[in-house]
């Protein structure tokens, strides 16, 4: 996810201002609503009656995701992991001291410590460190709730990757290379120790965008729910 705090210096390079004003305009309060909203139930259904329910965002970005959810649902208590050093401006910021910078390697957490750990389009962001954050989420979560994106052919990478450049690049966001097959993310799991209990595929984040709705297939987005091989979950794949 975009950051107000992933390349303080933004606005003062004029091509970075540029396109991070066109995430603005095109899509960004709107995508976030819409991933906010599909990852409640998911977060509620783990949730349960649990009175403190503790989950970490990583990639947190503006923690406008987390923010909606713990609206939602008081019962979750959330942390943001992200790259990036805190402002000293945000540093006595309420909404910002669930913050921690990370190495964007190793969760700093102790095993089994958290309920959800949530990766919400950052994964694919990761490049060489994607199998490495699946273990630590293993290691500290009783569940791992993950947004990502599916490439089908050179197109959908393509595409992804120009919408990726329209709302990371002028944060100093990295861009990934390619994007997961369903195929390579459920190598991804296995080879991490997670099994997958559910995999939702299409999000209809563009619609609201007369000529991009028909260009974003809702088929290259998918949000899943995976537990540990050893979990007792009682839930099917």
């Amino acid at each position: 996810m975009s950051s107000p705090i992933a390349r303080p210096d933004t606005g003062k390079n004029l091509a970075h201002k540029s396109v991070n004003a066109l995430h603005r305009n095109l899509s960004r309060g709107t995508r976030i609503d819409i991933l906010a909203e599909r990852l409640i139930p998911y977060v509620r259904e783990l949730a349960g009656d649990h009175r403190q329910f503790r989950c970490v965002d990583v990639g947190c970005g503006d923690l406008g995701i987390l923010n909606r959810i713990q609206q939602a649902l008081p019962n979750t208590h959330w942390q943001g992991l992200d790259l990036y050093d805190l402002p000293s401006s945000l540093a006595d910021d309420p909404l910002w001291q669930c913050y921690q910078k990370f190495d964007g390697r190793s969760l700093p957490f102790p095993d089994q410590s958290l309920d959800v750990v949530l990766f919400c389009d950052m994964l694919h962001h990761a490049n060489g460190s994607i199998p490495l954050l699946m273990q630590e989420a293993r290691r500290v979560g009783r569940a791992v709730l993950i947004k990502d994106s599916f490439e089908y052919s050179m197109y959908s990478r393509w595409v992804l990757k120009a919408m990726d450049f329209v709302g990371n690049w002028g944060y100093g966001v990295a861009l990934p290379d390619r994007y997961f097959t369903r195929k390579s993310f459920e190598q991804l799991c296995r080879q991490s120790g997670l099994v997958i209990r559910q995999l939702d595929i299409g999000v209809r984040l563009y619609d609201h965008l007369p000529v991009l709705k028909n260009l974003l297939r809702p088929e290259w987005h998918f949000f899943a729910v995976l537990t540990p091989q050893d979990s007792s979950s009682s839930q099917g794949e």
